[in-house]
């Protein structure tokens, strides 16, 4: 399926200062294999203020951070603008989870899926319990009127209560069969509500009966469901499409469809007459629904693009809002006007984030981050952070810009790191939401993107931006009933790697995944093969001297090659310690791995890859990826030990 399209839009941009990197040839001592952990760090590859939670209470905002070890609980007074106090939480990288309940803060956490409690009167935090095992999601958390806290979880699918009293832990049950997501919480009455997804259900949970009931109306099903908000007789819920609301024992539903092109309800709030306050994904426009309207009112839009975490009506006419990339901001619902705050102007110290990705640009390396991209002066010691309207997956640098496939939007934009302009080319769609990888043919001009679906579907896509003239030519299902995790591009082939289990959460249809070859002049594709039956990932592909390589994702380290003349396939006779993104340059094959960070070789003319450096530790929050380093006497390609930027050595 082929569908071009072009749009555009521009977006804001946010600078500061962090760390310096070398002149072009900085050297580093080179053994077999080189203890990573003893080389020359040149500072954190990105910073971080990003958030995944707030709750209200007394004239502050909470909010806790993702992607910083520990995470933080960052206290902000309302009314002064400014952080007040940062609390480090001993457990996890992040959280979804937040509430208020008895004057405390309650967090729920990942990927260790605790909950602990924070007294703002006293500066205590208590350890309240675990909800899941190892990589645990507390996907959110709610308090009833009657001041019970409940919350769901990962990968369990179950539906909890918190007495606030004793702090006591309550297992409801897990309402969905099968269903890994409990991913939103809601209550009101005495009812308590979840988003349960694959599959995807709204249910109920009658407190007094001890039961759960489906509320799924039969029009949505298929849809998502979440975030949750309430007035004395009315729950409302965001879906999909739509934003929904019933009677609290699930009757008398009432739907009103999104705005053509928004693809869900990120944040929501009522007042107590029934006006419902929302946010949507992609633009992040905050709208408003009366009770008895039939469609949705823009406002006003504070924070373009950005992902929306939690709103909260100050009063009458004052609604509070918190994004994804770090940023209050507040509207005035009367005169639409609005002010915005980023954490880090309101003293909020950013962290080392995890990044997303690298690139060498000219002269400038541009490391991908939450909401942003640093790039890194070499040799001058400037860097600046530039705000991009999600998460960077994929960064390239084509004549002098930046071209990015961002998550969760799958917006493919153009930066420009002198006018720091963000262009937006339009989004993929098609029920994609993770880009994986992208790769540039300059005889075409064409930037070739993979990318999964979001979880409950199987098949993924191959993008084709045509940097001529931005149009965008997607083709969904080129490989078909899986993913398209790589892509690599050699004298006009785009070589493709594939994930049969799709975005997870739903039974795989086929037995391996595929390889293939993808014609860029004739955009269609030629061939492709499961190289290894019974293998379910092939995280990255790359072509050198005719064969293939191959690194695989859902086993433990396994890598292969294929020849594209012969159609041999041969398995690497060891193991690699996970998978990352091939680099193919003049001198072999490599490969850095996560699972404790191993950079190998993998060819040219090996079966058994080379150990080159270890103990790098586990810095990427996507897969290692490589990117050369210019200049020099020495041969080095800039990757991550931890997440702190070193050159590796390679033969």
């Amino acid at each position: 399926m082929r569908i071009s399209r072009r749009t555009a839009l521009t977006g804001a941009l946010l600078t500061g200062a962090v760390t310096a990197l070398p002149a072009p040839g900085a050297r580093a001592v080179q053994a077999e294999p080189v203890d990573g952990s003893t080389l020359p760090r040149f500072g954190a590859a990105c910073l971080t203020a990003a958030v995944v939670a707030m709750a209200v209470h007394d004239g502050h905002a909470y909010v806790l951070t993702r992607g910083i070890v520990p995470p933080r609980l960052v206290d902000i007074d309302l009314a002064t603008r400014r952080v007040s106090r940062t609390i480090d939480v001993p457990a996890g990288e992040g959280g979804w989870g937040i509430t208020v309940a008895a004057g405390k803060i309650y967090v729920g956490l990942y990927p260790v899926a605790e909950v602990y409690c924070f007294d703002p009167a006293t500066g205590t935090l208590t350890r309240v319990g675990t909800l899941a095992g190892a990589g645990g999601f507390v996907w959110d958390l709610t308090t009833s009127p009657d001041g019970q806290v409940f919350a769901v979880s990962y990968p369990n699918g179950a539906v909890w209560q918190i007495d606030p009293a004793t702090n006591a832990l309550t297992r409801l049950g897990a309402p969905v069969p099968g269903a890994q997501y409990g991913r939103y919480v809601g209550a009101a009455g005495d009812f308590v509500y979840a988003g349960i997804y694959t599959p995807s259900q709204l249910v109920g949970y009658d407190r007094s009966a001890g039961t759960f009931g489906d509320l799924t109306p039969a029009e949505l099903r298929g849809q998502n469901f979440g975030p949750f908000a309430a007035t004395a007789d009315r729950i409302y819920v965001g879906a999909s499409g739509a934003l929904v609301s019933m009677a609290l024992d699930g009757s008398d539903v009432r739907v009103v469809p999104l705005p053509a092109g928004e693809t869900g309800v990120d944040a929501l709030t009522v007042t107590a007459d029934g006006t419902a306050y929302l946010t949507t994904r992609r633009s992040g426009t905050v709208w408003t629904c009366g009770p008895a309207d039939t469609t949705l009112t823009a406002v006003a839009t504070p924070a373009p693009a950005d992902e929306h975490r939690r709103l909260h009506l100050l009063d009458a006419t004052t609604l509070l809002g918190s994004t994804g990339s770090g940023v209050l901001w507040w509207l005035d619902l009367s005169t639409g006007g609005s002010e915005l705050v980023d954490l880090v102007d309101a003293g909020f110290t950013p962290a080392p984030d995890k990044p997303q990705s690298i690139e060498l640009g000219d002269p400038h390396l541009y490391v991908g981050g939450h909401w942003v991209v640093t790039e890194h002066a070499i040799g001058t010691g400037a860097t600046r952070r530039i705000r991009v309207p999600g998460e960077p997956k994929t960064l390239t640098w084509v004549k002098d810009e930046l071209y990015s496939a961002i998550y969760p939007s799958t917006e493919v934009v153009r930066i420009n790191p002198r006018t720091k302009e963000v262009h937006s080319f339009g989004i993929i769609g098609h029920d994609q939401i993770r880009p994986w990888q992208a790769a540039y043919d300059d005889t075409s001009k064409l930037l070739a993107i993979a990318s999964a679906p979001r979880t409950g579907r199987l098949t993924g896509a191959l993008t084709l931006l045509d940097t001529r003239t931005g149009e965008l030519d997607i083709h969904y299902g080129v490989l078909p009933d899986q993913s398209v995790l790589s892509v690599s591009i050699v004298d006009g082939i785009a070589y493709l790697g594939g994930d049969m289990v799709g975005g997870g959460g739903i039974t795989p249809t086929r037995s391996a995944a595929a390889i293939g070859a993808f014609d860029l002049r004739r955009r269609e594709l030629l061939w492709s093969v499961d190289p290894l039956p019974g293998e379910r990932s092939i995280q990255s592909v790359a072509v050198k001297d005719g064969v293939l390589y191959g690194v695989l994702k859902r086993t433990s380290g396994g890598w292969f090659t294929y020849d594209l003349t012969t159609r041999a396939v041969v398995r690497g006779t060891n193991k690699l310690s996970g998978y990352g993104e091939i680099l193919v340059d003049r001198t072999g094959v490599y490969c850095e791995t996560n699972f404790g960070g191993n950079l190998y070789q993998l060819g040219p003319g090996l079966t058994e890859a080379k150990l080159l450096v270890n103990k790098l530790g586990d810095g990427w929050y996507t897969v290692p990826q490589l990117s050369p380093v210019r200049g020099g006497p020495r041969h080095h390609v800039w990757g991550l030990a931890d997440r702190d930027l070193v050159q590796l050595p390679l033969p």
